[in-house]
């Protein structure tokens, strides 16, 4: 996929020493403007992923409603579109931005699984496409509930931290 591999071996070593949090708040505003979902009002996620590659990134969508951004260099265009076939148990977040090495395409599909008939995982399917080469790198991770207010929101009054959806 054009990446280096000290890269890649960098990257893979940061999550073996370095736990991973996503702080995945999902809102319901049935007094917002409605849009295609079931049940009523706008559905929004807000995630707050903190890891060794990432400090503290804010992903804020409304589901099922394309969102565009544009990035530096150059104001390179981010797309991104979040859709659920079962909100509260499921969130799928496709992405697509323009990279040096030609379209790259992510598609970020979480899911709620019970495992061992009581314990609750999250399991994330990531998957990253070079369009251009037709390369495809795709990684399953686990993310365990967490049922502290995590390190990274300790401090912070501007997150709500009593959603129940706060994984590591």
């Amino acid at each position: 996929m054009g990446v280096d591999e000290l890269a890649i071996q960098a990257h893979e070593k940061g999550e073996i020493e370095h736990d991973t949090y996503h702080t995945i708040t999902l809102m319901e505003d049935d007094n917002i403007e409605k849009n295609s979902t079931e049940g009523g009002g706008k559905r929004l996620i807000r995630i707050v992923k903190r890891s060794r590659v990432n400090n503290d990134l804010i992903v804020e969508l409304e589901l099922e409603k394309e969102h565009v951004e544009h990035l530096a260099p150059g104001k390179r265009e981010k797309k991104s579109l979040a859709t659920s076939n079962a909100w509260g148990q499921h969130l799928l977040i496709a992405s697509s931005l323009l990279t040096v090495n030609g379209l790259a395409t992510v598609v970020d599909d979480k899911k709620l699984l019970k495992v061992c008939g009581e314990e609750t995982v999250m399991l994330q399917d990531l998957t990253i496409t070079n369009v251009v080469a037709g390369i495809s790198h795709k990684t399953v991770r686990y993310f365990i509930p967490y049922n502290l207010i995590p390190p990274h929101l300790e401090s912070n009054t501007n997150v709500d931290q009593d959603m129940p959806d706060s994984t590591k």
